[in-house]
């Protein structure tokens, strides 16, 4: 694969598309300049999955000369050539146009599988020219009529900004499509969030919306994604049999367990290999059952659920569970065909008089053609009864063989699965980041529900400072699983690191809510209120996270939070220091050094305080017992060189405040902060 070298416009290209952040650009750059510029951008994001290789082709190779051309294409033609839509979903859209008179693109935005930048920018590029006359147009729509147009043209001779209306009318769009009242007033996030669910299917999303308008209490602001998931998880997923969605449902159900022209085993143990690994579209007539069920749609030349609430109503417990019951239910008939209790109807009528074999040697019947290494069917000495419950053991023992290969194929699977968390973990302790994510990603393939792998990938990410990235790997953890605890606090420490305190805060409630009895949730929300200069609010949750810690300590012994405390205390000393209560926040720092000796943040906060409260001998005397620590690093080192020097500074002028800031530098020569420090001590 080539890619343009003119890196600098692809990266910006992309962004302006809404496709990639500035942040994932300049990632890119910098891994980039690592490799000596032997990758180009669009190799590194898509290597990095931020695009896919062909949208990175597209937009590398062919978009300069379609910008300039400003040839008369449908949208969809676009779209498509760019990888961001496949021949699936097109069609999808196009049969939701009929019924809903929208616009092809608007169709796109309303599912979720395009954003609005993303066809404002399409749009904006690739307008057809002006001095194209009308009767110009109306040939090349009819070329692209007869070739099963994808969807409106690009149209400039219209007067309205078309890109500003899908703005504007966004939310009636989506309503228009999915039949909401228009007197409910939804945000963009509560669209986001049930659309995560239902894929755009419009039965399922009308009865989530519907759900959202009855529940006793309406949607917080910061808080809407978990009420949703709450709902969907409560209303849908674990009561999905007494519910308006029962009929929908069991009629799935019904055509995979009671399929009269396939065999029920047969369609269960295609669809446990769809979500458990990856099926490439065949066409075979047992794949194509499965999609006109609904269960399963195609995407990129592969079979995948059509939407997550399928996927977690008809998971993979349920599977097995399925096929364990087709399996019960051919050993039960056939013991009844034995013992004369119950009269079956066969498969087929068999003449009376003629031998079995002239019927098994027609072209209509072939039983012992296809079993016969497994059991030898006498033509002369075998009745119509004795064949019919014979040709049942067969089929039981079809299932059971079957159901033995699913069940080792799932055995097999959760051994890999487990082995790949070990080591995914084993990499992310020792802060080997990008081959922890690799082999996250690696499991994941095979078990994309695996919500652990979902919440430490988001951390890996955090040592790799890829915020949102992280964000959204920790949200895939809760979406799978609502009640995962620590994927609420991945998402609460994403946010913190986005700046975004009040949706780290709502996260960290969320995991507090789910679990009282861990007190890092406290220290982490303390944090985020911190940053929101509610230092109130931060001491409140620092006591409530020592509270808690206390309790431990007097069942369990210090031992067991010793190195808890020293945090959670650490931050309490913090935001006395903040608020100008010095002795209270040195008592805090000393406490904390008492269950972790040398615990550095800790010993800098003392430090620091001390001098504040001008008790600069001591303050001294902390930093320069600091540095007889030989554990510190070279950046733990700087830092305590350079709150040496500012303390020096405050007491006795610049001689040795300066050889102190020196030494900081040496250690790290880019500390900006430790040479500014310098000059102002010096004049």
């Amino acid at each position: 694969m080539s890619y343009s070298r003119n890196q600098a416009t692809l990266g910006s290209i992309l962004q302006q598309a809404g496709l990639v952040s500035a942040e994932q650009v300049n990632q890119a750059q910098k891994q980039q300049q690592q490799t000596n510029n032997s990758l180009t951008i669009g190799e590194i994001l898509a290597k990095e999955g931020k695009i896919s290789p062909e949208t990175a082709d597209f937009f590398a190779k062919r978009w300069s000369s379609l910008v300039a051309k400003k040839s008369q294409q449908p949208i969809g033609q676009y779209l498509k050539q760019a990888a961001l839509l496949d021949e699936e979903q097109i069609q999808v859209i196009l049969a939701e146009q009929e019924n809903s008179k929208l616009k092809f693109g608007e169709v796109a935005i309303a599912k979720g599988w395009l954003k609005p930048a993303t066809l404002d920018f399409f749009l904006t590029h690739l307008q057809a020219k002006s001095s194209s006359t009308p009767a110009a147009l109306d040939r090349q729509l009819a070329v692209k009529q007869s070739q099963n147009s994808l969807g409106e043209s690009i149209d400039s001779n219209k007067d309205e900004d078309y890109s500003q209306k899908v703005h504007e009318g966004f939310l009636q769009i989506k309503r228009k499509l999915f039949k909401i009242d228009e007197q409910e007033i939804y945000s963009e996030k509560t669209w986001e969030r049930v659309l995560s669910w239902t894929n755009g299917h419009s039965l399922l999303t009308q009865k989530i919306f519907s759900l959202i308008a009855q529940a006793s209490e309406p949607l917080t602001p910061q808080q809407e994604e978990a009420q949703i998931d709450y709902l969907v998880q409560t209303k849908i997923i674990d009561n999905w049999s007494n519910n308006e969605l029962k009929s929908h449902l069991r009629t799935i159900r019904s055509r995979l367990l009671n399929n009269q022209q396939f065999s029920p085993p047969q369609l269960l143990q295609l669809y446990q290999r769809i979500l458990t690994e990856t099926v490439l579209v065949d066409n075979s007539r047992e794949q194509q059952e499965l999609l006109n069920s609904g269960i399963v749609l195609k995407q990129n030349h592969k079979l995948v659920t059509a939407n997550r609430v399928y996927q977690s109503v008809f998971n993979l417990n349920w599977v097995i569970k399925s096929l364990s019951a087709q399996a019960q239910y051919h050993q039960n008939h056939s013991k009844f065909s034995q013992n004369g209790q119950v009269r079956e109807t066969p498969l087929r009528k068999f003449a009376p008089g003629k031998a079995l074999r002239s019927q098994a040697d027609s072209d209509s019947v072939k039983v012992t053609d296809d079993v016969t290494d497994i059991v030898k069917i006498s033509a002369t000495t075998t009745t119509k009864s004795q064949w019919w419950s014979n040709f049942k053991n067969i089929l039981l023992l079809l299932t059971l063989l079957g159901l033995l290969s699913v069940f080792l194929n799932n055995v097999s699977k959760r051994i890999t699965v487990k082995k790949a968390f070990q080591q995914g973990n084993k990499l992310l302790s020792q802060k080997s980041y990008n081959e922890a994510i690799k082999k996250y990603n690696q499991l994941l393939k095979i078990d994309s529900n695996y919500f652990q792998a979902w919440t430490n990938r988001g951390y890996a990410l955090a040592g790799l400072q890829e915020y949102e990235d992280m964000r959204e790997s920790c949200s895939t953890a809760t979406i799978i699983q609502p009640t995962a605890v620590y994927a609420w606090n991945c998402q609460g420490e994403a946010f913190h690191n986005l700046q975004q305190d009040q949706k780290a805060i709502a996260a960290f409630d969320k995991a507090i809510a789910l679990n009282k009895t861990d007190p890092i949730f406290l220290i982490n929300k303390s944090e985020s209120q911190a940053a929101l200069d509610n230092n109130q609010g931060s001491i409140d949750s620092i006591k409530q996270a020592i509270q808690i810690l206390e309790q431990i300590e007097a069942t369990e012994g210090a031992s067991k939070v010793g190195g808890e405390f020293a945090v959670a205390l650490t931050f309490l000393g913090n935001n006395y220091r903040q608020q100008e209560k010095l002795t209270e926040a040195i008592a805090a720092y000393e406490r904390a050094t008492s269950y972790t000796p040398n615990y550095f943040p800790a010993h800098v906060g003392k430090g620091i305080t001390l001098s504040r409260a001008n008790r600069i001998q001591e303050a001294e005397a902390e930093f320069k017992k600091m540095l007889q620590n030989p554990l510190l690093t070279k950046m733990q080192q700087a830092q305590t060189w350079f709150y040496l020097g500012k303390t020096l500074c405050q007491a006795k002028g610049n001689s040795d405040s300066v050889a102190a800031f020196d030494r900081a530098l040496k250690l790290q020569p880019e500390y900006e902060i430790a040479r500014e420090a310098k000059k102002q001590c010096s004049l």
